[in-house]
């Protein structure tokens, strides 16, 4: 979501730039990789999608608009469909997920002007929201409490045991519902928080990882809710991450804070709380004009890569002649 250091080494590895976590790729080589296929195009344009969820038992994706404040449905060789209703009264669809055990898509959803019809009166509202996928209707919205201060629940982590964590990327917090709570409480802010963003969970579930817009990838003790900053120490630039994905031992990020845009895999040491190396899967992909979030189905990542904020401006108002594109869904292949 949009709201000089010296090269030690660097190496060509089965098709990906690969460089130990003191160095950084360099330029000339940062358009030899698109690893990325298209998986899928919706036809509808001018939805600003940011967020993507996928259903394992259902074999269903589900694509969030921020501007037209819906969710659709999408099953390969199908038609997209309005997943969401009317009634339900959604603002800005962002990070999803599918808890497929309690069969649950868990939605944030946040009022700011690039949403239709959001007032000075409802912006800065946000909210956590409960579907239940047995019925295709909503069950719960768990609101952040008015406080006169702005939020927007950007993007969520489910536990084992179904507790969310949120982050909100206008007042530096994370959230937390904790399985069965009737209400989203804060769970922790910090000197070092800034720009809150994507968010994961190491295997144990014991660490959170969490992707700070400006500072960079940091990682929360969740028994002590100490914070340490992985990339402060290291000359990566990790800055701009916005989706963040926990696989095997590892971080799945998309980094769109400037061109050109990437995936990027960041291998974890095994304390979970050193950076060993970082991986460029994919870089300045002809169809990623400005990439945001995924989600990770067995050995692939589904990514949404054209999400379109360019087509509004700060006040909501489309822009001139912006060329309408259909949002599309890029496939990138994790193990090679």
């Amino acid at each position: 979501m949009r709201y000089s250091i010296l090269l030690i080494s660097y190496v060509f590895l089965t098709g990906y730039i690969h460089f130990s976590a003191s160095g950084q790729m360099p330029k000339s080589a940062s358009a030899t990789i698109h690893h990325s296929q298209m998986a899928f195009q919706l036809s509808e344009t001018g939805l600003i999608t940011e967020g993507i969820a996928y259903d394992p038992k259902t074999s269903t994706f589900y694509i969030g608009s921020v501007h037209e404040r819906k969710i659709i449905r999408y099953v390969e060789k199908r038609e997209p469909v309005t997943f969401s209703r009317p009634d339900d009264r959604l603002w800005g669809v962002f990070g999803m997920k599918v808890d497929p055990e309690r069969r649950l898509l868990w939605v944030c959803t946040s009022a700011l002007p690039q949403a239709k019809g959001i007032t000075a009166t409802t912006d800065g509202r946000s909210a956590l929201v409960a579907y239940d996928l047995r019925t295709n209707r909503l069950k719960q919205k768990y609101p952040i409490r008015e406080d006169g201060k702005a939020h927007l629940l950007g993007d969520l982590v489910l536990a084992s045991n179904g507790t969310v964590y949120t982050t909100d990327s206008r007042t530096p917090w994370i959230y937390r519902l904790d399985a069965g709570a009737i209400d989203i409480a804060p769970f922790l802010t910090d000197t070092l928080f800034r720009s809150l963003q994507g968010l994961a969970l190491s295997e144990n579930e014991k660490t959170l990882f969490v992707a700070d817009y400006r500072r960079g990838l940091l990682a929360v003790d969740l028994e002590t809710r100490q914070v340490t900053c992985l990339s402060c120490t290291q000359s990566v630039d990790l800055s701009g991450i916005d989706g963040l994905y926990y696989y095997q031992n590892s971080l799945i990020a998309i980094q769109n804070r400037r061109k050109p845009y990437r995936v990027c895999r960041i291998r974890l040491a095994k304390s979970s709380r050193a950076i060993e190396q970082v991986d460029t899967l994919d870089i300045d992909h002809p169809l990623a004009t400005e990439p945001t979030l995924g989600t990770i189905v067995g050995h692939q990542f589904y990514y949404i890569a054209n999400s379109q904020w360019d087509a509004f401006d700060e006040a909501g108002k489309p822009v001139p002649n912006y060329p309408a594109q259909k949002p599309t869904v890029l496939t990138l292949p994790l193990d090679y």
